[in-house]
């Protein structure tokens, strides 16, 4: 493991500096460069700028002036790391907070599985929603949905079709494999395409057990037949739902993921409408959503 140099990279957009901060301070002790990748179309520089004089020559700022979307935002941070040389990426969201010793802990345990064969795409932590305090460990796609496994009798990781962005170990050599995140997608459904991606080439996602991190999941959330449900604003919800319908056609991903996703997307349509504001605006844009995924109007679509 000491041959590892792991870079973290930061997505930004329009953050919240306090919040940030605590990112950095738990994140910087733990690799050996930070690059924060800067979404927003007008971001505040002085205010970051105070922030990598705090943290010093190990973080750098890259300010894109647009939102190119969360995908090409970290593929520019990936080819940033390759080209210093990184053995892995550590892709973060600005709302996390990481715990001690994270960084060493999925090094070690992903060491531990390349050591039994084991082809590991990414390796992540288990989380817990700083809103609700709810623990989110693995998943498992189904043909009708996607069930969450419960942490097993051993501490040994939990195989994951796929996981959060935020947290994810991810070595270069994957990603000179199975290549970058795909940018059409723009947000939504990229971590979950590119797991797949490596899933369906045998090489796969893993979730510690024993590595906790702290995340903010959604904007807010709402209690529904005793079900958490971790609510969007409209912007987010577009592309949750157009993704969602042009991922299914993608005849690269396996079947069952692809009817599930389908099969979401009328749930997603008539839910986020019922739980937004402006129910009737809701209902017209995602509507528009499942369109723009039908006709492949990808990218930043709708709202170009």
């Amino acid at each position: 493991m000491n041959n590892n140099k792991v870079i973290a990279i930061i997505i930004l957009f329009k953050p919240e500096y306090d919040v940030l901060n605590l990112l950095l301070d738990s994140v910087v002790e733990q690799v050996e460069k930070i690059l924060i990748i800067d979404n927003t179309p007008d971001p505040q520089v002085k205010e970051i700028e105070k922030l990598i004089i705090k943290f010093g020559q190990r973080t750098q700022y890259v300010p894109l002036f647009d939102n190119v979307g969360i995908a090409a935002a970290q593929n520019v941070g990936i080819k940033m790391a390759k080209d210093s040389n990184a053995s892995h990426v550590l892709l973060l969201d600005q709302d996390s907070i990481l715990p001690e010793k994270m960084v060493e802990g999925l090094l070690s345990e992903e060491a531990g599985l390349l050591s039994k064969g084991v082809s590991v795409a990414a390796i992540g932590p288990s989380y817990i929603d700083q809103k609700t305090n709810e623990s989110v460990s693995a998943v498992e796609a189904s043909f009708l949905r996607t069930k969450r496994k419960s942490h097993s009798g051993t501490n040994e990781p939990l195989h994951s079709d796929y996981i959060i962005a935020s947290g994810s170990l991810i070595r270069v050599d994957v990603l000179n494999k199975y290549g970058l995140m795909r940018e059409e997608l723009f947000i939504d459904w990229v971590d979950i395409e590119w797991g797949e991606r490596c899933r369906v080439n045998n090489c796969y996602s893993f979730v510690s057990q024993n590595v906790i991190m702290k995340h903010s999941i959604g904007d807010e959330h709402a209690n529904i037949l005793g079900k958490t449900i971790y609510l969007h604003s409209d912007f987010r919800n577009y592309f949750i739902v157009r993704n969602a319908v042009y991922l299914s056609k993608d005849k690269g991903l396996r079947l069952k993921l692809r009817f599930s996703m389908l099969f979401k997307v009328p749930y997603y349509i008539i839910l986020f409408s019922l739980l937004s504001k402006s129910k009737f605006y809701s209902m017209k844009l995602l509507s528009r959503a499942a369109l723009d995924g039908m006709r492949n109007n990808m990218g930043k679509g709708y709202f170009k």
